[in-house]
Parts: C-alpha cells; structure tokens; sequence
C-alpha cells in the first residue's frame, strides 16, 4: 500500500497588485476631460469656455472691494473682538443651505451657532436642497412674508445655490426688499457653476445625475441644470437683481494640495485657466451691484463646514459672523 505524501503543499502563488477602481471624483472628471472645447455660445457645444463672468459686460460693476476689510475684521473676530453693530439684534438671520446640504452633516451648523452665540436670532430657511429654483424661491419669499408679517426685518445668509436663491428671490418679488436689511451670499454661482455646467453637458454624467439624484436624495436632477449659464443667463437677464439692496459677495478660489476639493480646482484651472473653488468659478460668484470680498485661498467647502486642523484657513462661524459685520456697515 502507497504511504500518502504527508510534505506540506506549498500555497498558491500572491495574486498581483489589482489596480484600485477610480473614485467618484476620478471617473468624473475623466468624462469632463472628455468634453470638447465649447464656443461662446453654450447652446452650441459642450463645455464653458469664455463663460466665467458672463454678466459682468449686462450687469452693475461690484461697488467696492473689501477684501482689505474683510482680513482686519476677520482677525478681530479670531481674537474675539465685537465687531457687530448695535443694531445686529434687530434683525432676524435666515440661513439658506446649497446643494446637497441636508445630506452633509454639520453643514452650516458652525456658521448658525456663531451668530446665535453672538445673540442674534436664526432660522434656517426650510428649502428643498435638492430642489429645483422656483420652487425654493416660492419658500423664500414665504419665509420673508412671515417677517412682513410680523414687522420683522431680515439678513439674508446664503451659502452656494443657497445664496442664488436668495437673490433670485429677491429678483422677482422686489417688493418684499422693504424687509431685508442686507444680504450675504457666500460662493453663490450667480453667474452659473462651471461644474454643474459641465456636468449636464456630459452626457454619461447627465445620465448620473438624472438618475442618483432622485434614487438617493429624493431630489431633481434639473435643479443641478438651473446652476447651468444657459439657465442662469436666462433668468439674469429676465429677472436682474435690484440695485439698492445692501448685498456683500464671497468669491472665492483655492488651488492647494491640502484642499479636498483640490482635483475639481485643477480640473477647471488646466481647462479654463479660471480660479475656482472647486464647483463656482470666483468671476461667478461677484453679485453684480455688491461689495465683494475676494479670496485666493478657499475652497467651496471651507465656508459652510469645519475643515481638519492644517487642511483649511478659515472657520465657517468666524467668516459669517465677519461678513455680516460688513453687510451691516453697509448704508440702509
């Protein structure tokens, strides 16, 4: 009888090194480098060559830069200066959240929880963040009759698309700015977003966003076409932003390797050669009419949520908090 081969059997060979699958933002921006160069007209072709600040030749220039204000009085805010005036608690502040912001916790939760410490009177504007505009429009301006209501006067805080709804509101119901003080847009594309117009010009993306916004946000895709030119040049020109309104703009951009959203900055940065904060292009975000704080080192993320120690130069709280100082230095 054969005795059986008690030797050890040798283990199968290490399989190699399997390529890791590209991430999220990698697939992205591989379909957006896929784009062909666009011609001014964005009806024409893909992509947002010669767009970023489209209205700035149609609309009223920025009033004044305060970036040189916004550094001093930021710093006074860091060292726990007072820097609001007497009549901050007069007024009642509706924050509006931007894309995606009842998904992302602690969004906007630092930039409220400032102001309330600072004894101030907050409400965050209930609209849908994965909405389309008119509809959340038609939420402002409820909120806003609330306040007519009540023989309140109102400060407009609105991070990203939240910001173009506050303006848009205001756009087309001028007769309810009797009740806002002043208005603070942080990163708003008013002008449209380079991302959200490269987005719906892809069309594999296209098909992304149609189908994942609904399937997990229970939102609609078209609202990240309303952030498009094509739309935001539609309704600028239909409905511009009253003049007269105290309004202070954050446009900002960052190109850093300790920025999150470093590869949608270089993206637009290597197409375009446009600063960006990773999905609103700075030209973008300058409210015609406006005095415009103008940042080279942040990103889009860094205004509405706390970043890591070392990653980010600003703190949502402190920044708000100083931008409504300047809003409010702003004449009635």
């Amino acid at each position: 009888m054969a005795s059986k081969d008690l030797r050890p059997v040798p283990p199968p060979p290490a399989p190699g090194p399997v390529p890791a699958a590209p991430g999220v933002i990698a697939r992205m921006l591989q379909s957006l480098r896929a784009l062909p160069e666009a011609r001014h007209d964005p009806s024409a072709a893909p992509g947002s060559t010669g767009l970023a600040g489209w209205f700035k030749a149609e609309t009223p220039p920025p009033l004044e830069d305060l970036t040189a204000r916004f550094h001093a009085v930021y710093a006074r805010v860091r060292d726990n200066e007072a820097v609001l005036p007497d009549e901050a608690r007069r007024h009642q502040y509706l924050l509006l959240k931007g894309m995606l912001g009842d998904e992302l916790p602690g969004y906007l939760d630092d930039n409220q929880r400032r102001l309330e410490e600072r004894g101030l009177e907050t409400r965050v504007v209930a609209v849908d963040t994965e909405g389309r505009l008119l509809d959340n429009v038609a939420v402002v301006r409820e909120a806003l009759l609330d306040a007519r209501h009540f023989r309140r006067s109102v400060v407009l805080v609105g991070h990203s698309k939240g910001g173009v709804e506050a303006l848009s509101t205001l756009a087309l119901h001028p007769e309810l700015r009797e009740v806002v003080r002043a208005v603070v847009t942080l990163q708003a594309p008013y002008g449209g977003s380079v991302i959200a117009n490269d987005l719906v010009a892809s069309p594999s993306l296209r098909r992304l966003v149609d189908v994942a916004f609904p399937s997990l946000f229970q939102g609609d895709g078209a609202s990240v076409e309303d952030l498009s030119y094509a739309r935001r040049q539609d309704f600028v020109r239909r409905h511009p932003y009253p003049v007269g309104i105290p309004t202070v703009s954050l446009a900002t951009s960052r190109l850093s390797r300790r920025s999150v959203l470093r590869p949608l900055c270089a993206y637009v940065h290597e197409r375009y050669g446009w600063g960006c904060d990773g999905l609103v292009a700075a030209l973008d975000a300058e409210v015609p009419g406006s005095r415009v704080v103008r940042l080279g080192d942040m990103d889009h993320a860094e205004a509405a949520m706390t970043g890591l120690p070392g990653f980010s130069n600003y703190f949502p709280g402190a920044l708000t908090e100083t931008m409504v100082a300047l809003a409010l230095a702003a004449p009635r």
